[in-house]
Parts: C-alpha cells; sequence; structure tokens
C-alpha cells in the first residue's frame, strides 16, 4: 500500500538505494547529505497522518532529523555530475517528480534557504542551478536566494509528468 502511494505522489522508491520502505508501518525514510555525499540526518514520511506542520515521528506526516548546523538536501544519489542543468526545490515529492523525467533536482528541506547561498554560489560554477518554489513566502525566498528560477500555482508532484515536462521545457524558453 505504501509502494503503490509512493507511485502516486511521483515517487519511484525503485530509483534511490538511500530509502527505507517500512511497508509494515507504512513509513518512508530518506536519507539527508550534504554536498559530498556524507550522511547528516534523514526524513520519515508517514501518508497516514495529516499534520504537515508538526516535526514529531508520531504525531507529523514528516519528521526531519539533521546534525545541527549542517546544510543537507536530498536527490543527491541521482544527481548526474554531467547534465548541467540542477534544480533545486523544497521537498523531496518535488524532485522526485523532477527525477522521474530525467531532470537533476535537489531537495533542501527548509523554508529558510540564506544560509544555503554559498553552496548554491559553489554549484553554480559548473551547474545551471535553477530554483522551483511554491507559490509561497518561501517559494519565493527560494527563488530569492538561488538567483534564478520561478513558482508554481501547484506543488511539482501534483502535476501529471506530461504537465511536468512542459513546465521545464517552458523554462527553456524563459533563459
Amino acid at each position: 500500500m505504501l509502494y503503490e502511494h509512493l507511485i502516486s505522489r511521483n515517487f519511484d522508491p525503485s530509483l534511490y538505494k538511500n530509502i527505507v520502505l517500512d511497508e509494515e508501518n507504512e513509513i518512508l525514510s530518506m536519507y539527508l547529505n550534504n554536498l559530498s555525499g556524507q550522511f547528516v540526518g534523514f526524513q520519515q514520511y508517514n501518508p497516514n497522518v495529516a499534520d504537515k506542520k508538526i516535526n514529531n515521528a508520531e504525531n507529523g506526516r514528516y519528521f526531519t532529523i539533521c546534525q545541527r548546523g549542517v546544510t543537507a538536501v536530498w536527490g543527491l544519489e541521482t544527481f548526474d555530475r554531467e547534465k548541467r542543468k540542477l534544480f533545486v526545490v523544497e521537498g523531496c515529492f518535488k524532485a522526485s517528480a523532477l527525477h522521474l523525467i530525467n531532470e537533476n533536482a535537489i531537495a533542501v528541506l527548509t523554508s529558510t534557504p540564506k544560509s544555503m547561498a554559498s553552496w548554491f554560489d559553489i554549484l553554480k560554477v559548473k551547474h545551471d542551478v535553477i530554483a522551483i518554489g511554491d507559490n509561497d513566502k518561501a517559494g519565493k525566498s527560494l527563488v530569492k536566494v538561488v538567483g534564478k528560477g520561478f513558482t508554481t500555482e501547484k506543488d511539482l508532484d501534483e502535476y501529471s509528468l506530461d504537465e511536468l515536462r512542459e513546465i521545464i521545457n517552458e523554462c527553456k524558453i524563459l533563459r
């Protein structure tokens, strides 16, 4: 049941090695890394819990824990260094939707990405770093910090894959 739910959210577990599917408790755990690839935390997703705002293993849909003072992202295991484009998004499900259409994407898992600005500058040396934010304060902040990008009306994982490809193609036209 968890697997089918994840597929419906444009998250294909077969693409990732650094996840744990707990089918019995219906919980997905995703390992977080720093830019060097070191394990620095994890995010747990429980689709059976409604509250998205509580960061608690029992009462929250999402539970994220990371080393203090460390910048963490999700999605590096699919990162193709040969591709020029790198999309930066807010959450894992948004990144996984982009992975399904063969795009580089990392999730920053924060609503205040200012501490990541120098990280993005380093990535820009070799990659065209483009933020895709939600159409809210946090999403607009992400685009501002990255310095290039746009917001979308819906969450990326709420679009069909064809719609998502169209959004990415429009992004190419806008540049």
